[in-house]
């Protein structure tokens, strides 16, 4: 069938832009080729207890309306940019009925390739891509799963960045992975509980997004009548079911807590520096809106703490959820009051250049040196239990957050890491110039400066025995101190850059720049970059084992991070855009 000679969606109309009341029945058709879906129908979200009466269009109740009146009145303190919401509504059960969509078994994802972790948010932006790719491709198919193997393997995110991509023929298919989900249920790309699964689409802007991706090149064409159908199809059901106005532009609180106001409904160039989706598809945007508005209504403002709300999940994909209790033990809010045991593995805190801490999978945040007349940030740092940490800046300065301080080594040169004893009660501060200077209960070693070793330090791991440690240094040697034992470096693997002490004090990993983790001692092998299917654009830069020695997690310079052997995989910064100078394990 010639999708040309197929008339779905009147652009002439929707470039109109006429708003009807939102109350009026959505009438633009769906066009699907010959055998694709043949057996898939516009699913409610019974499974989750959403049924709408009115399948197809909006209908303002008594409840609807005064579930909007509460919402409006619940968000009019953010609306005015004073303060984000942690309370967030269920879904509208009033909701559009979800248009067809090709699940990942359908369309043959590679499972294999997509880590076990994922986060999510609410939803409260709809952000719009083309992938500036051929149009009209022959195999719509093998360019999802190409975006897939792109975005997984070169690109070193940790599953397709879009939640949904959409081809020619209005075929929409699901992007990235949420949770698996029943026979009769909407592929939401969201978790039972409404929230939707964090993307990779927007730099900055992807936790509370979702990310709709057009397949092509909409600088010099425009998209097809068939995807625009699907587009303003897709649009509408999201917009219906978590009240977004489409014609609103709303304040968005991103993971670091920065706010900007953009469309709710946004191209991707409005949000990043990018000339996505195209200069054609993003002049139909405004008429665009207008429909998603026509079909799905206005809706009050609301604004989300999203820092304050966003949680990860690891393992396995989550089955439907029917218990009504949503898919988690909490909002997020719950697991950071957790005060836990102080022994277990929790998550990671990631700290960037600019001297902030952020936080993975349970990780307590408390505090950080960013904004304080901290210098430059250059390590970060913890004992194996307790849920303290120390942060380290370049002129040898150190900040305490939950733990007492022993010292520093300001005025003493460049310092370039920082190492805890077993105890937390002392550490080792490690100069560029090869000093190491021990406070606390921290032994006492000879150092590269005292033994005239020449060149640059630049890491340092201490045995847990707190009687010798190890240094990396800028020829690519490992130097032994006190009662460390000499164990040696890779060679021909690139530059190290960094180390890590396993539980014994008689080896050690060594990472390199090319991903390559090279056990010594008593180590061992769990696997590398190197040898696996993932790439990243940013180069290798820390390594962080775990309390049993049976694994570690590799992490690059914008904090991106993948775990190996019983190392728990938490959320991942990937694409942050941040400066990450140091990761570090969280107990709790």
């Amino acid at each position: 069938m010639c999708e040309a000679c197929t008339k779905l969606l009147n652009r002439r109309a929707l470039l109109r832009g006429a708003i009807i009341a939102s109350s009026a029945a959505a009438t633009t058709p769906l066009w699907f080729p010959d055998g694709v879906l043949a057996a898939q129908q516009p699913r409610e979200r019974a499974a989750i207890g959403h049924n709408s009466p009115t399948a197809g269009h909006m209908s303002f109740n008594t409840a609807g309306a005064s579930a909007a009146r509460a919402l409006a009145k619940l968000s009019s303190a953010t609306a005015a940019g004073l303060v984000g919401t942690r309370i967030i509504p269920a879904d509208n059960p009033n909701a559009l009925a979800p248009p067809p969509i090709v699940s990942r078994k359908q369309w043959g994802a590679d499972e294999s390739i997509r880590v076990d972790n994922r986060t999510y948010a609410p939803v409260r932006k709809l952000i719009v891509h083309h992938t500036a790719s051929a149009n009209k491709p022959s195999n719509p198919v093998e360019v999802v799963r190409f975006v897939e193997r792109y975005n997984a393997s070169s690109r070193g995110f940790s599953d397709t960045g879009y939640n949904y991509l959409i081809d020619h023929k209005g075929v929409i298919y699901e992007g990235r992975a949420a949770r698996t989900y029943g026979p009769k249920e909407a592929i939401t790309s969201e978790d039972s509980r409404g929230w939707g699964v964090v993307g990779a689409h927007a730099k900055g802007n992807n936790a509370g997004s979702c990310g709709i991706c057009l397949i092509g090149d909409f600088d010099l064409v425009s998209p097809t009548d068939a995807a625009m159908s699907s587009l303003v199809a897709m649009l509408a059901w999201k917009a219906s079911l978590h009240r977004i106005d489409a014609t609103a532009s709303e304040t968005y609180i991103d993971i670091y807590g920065n706010r900007r106001v953009f469309p709710n409904i946004a191209g991707h160039r409005q949000v990043g520096q990018t000339a996505c989706p195209g200069s054609r598809l993003f002049k139909l945007l405004p008429s665009v809106r207008n429909e998603v508005v026509r079909r799905a209504g206005h809706w009050g403002p609301l604004v989300v703490d999203i820092p304050g709300v966003i949680r990860s999940e690891v393992g396995a994909l989550r089955s439907p959820d029917t218990s009504g209790s949503g898919s988690g033990s909490g909002t997020g809010v719950t697991s950071i009051v957790d005060p836990g045991t102080g022994v277990k593995l929790t998550g990671y805190r990631v700290l960037s250049q600019a001297g902030t801490v952020y936080t993975a999978g349970k990780a307590r945040p408390h505090g950080s040196p960013s904004g304080t007349a901290a210098k430059t940030a250059v390590a970060i740092a913890n004992s194996t239990t307790g849920d303290g940490y120390w942060v380290l800046g370049q002129d040898g300065k150190v900040y305490p957050y939950g733990v007492a301080g022993f010292g520093d080594a300001v005025g003493k040169g460049v310092a370039t890491d920082l190492t805890v004893t077993t105890s937390g009660s002392g550490y080792w501060i490690l100069m560029a110039n090869g000093d190491v200077y021990p406070f606390g209960d921290a032994g006492r070693a000879s150092s590269p400066a005292k033994a005239g070793i020449a060149g640059a330090a630049r890491k340092m791991a201490a045995r847990p025995q707190g009687d010798g440690y190890w240094i990396v240094m800028a020829d690519n040697s490992v130097r032994a101190f006190g009662a460390a034992p000499k164990l040696g470096a890779p060679t021909g693997a690139g530059n190290l850059v960094d180390i890590w002490p396993t539980p014994s004090g008689k080896g050690y990993w060594v990472l390199t720049a090319t991903g390559t983790v090279a056990p010594f001692g008593d180590a061992v092998d769990r696997g590398d970059l190197k040898r696996s299917k993932f790439k990243w654009a940013k180069p290798v830069a820390h390594l962080v084992g775990t309390p049993s020695g049976n694994g570690y997690i590799i992490a690059n310079t914008e904090g991106a991070i993948r775990a190996f052997g019983d190392a728990p995989q938490f959320a991942s910064f990937g694409s942050s855009g941040m400066k990450c100078v140091g990761v570090a394990p969280a107990f709790g």
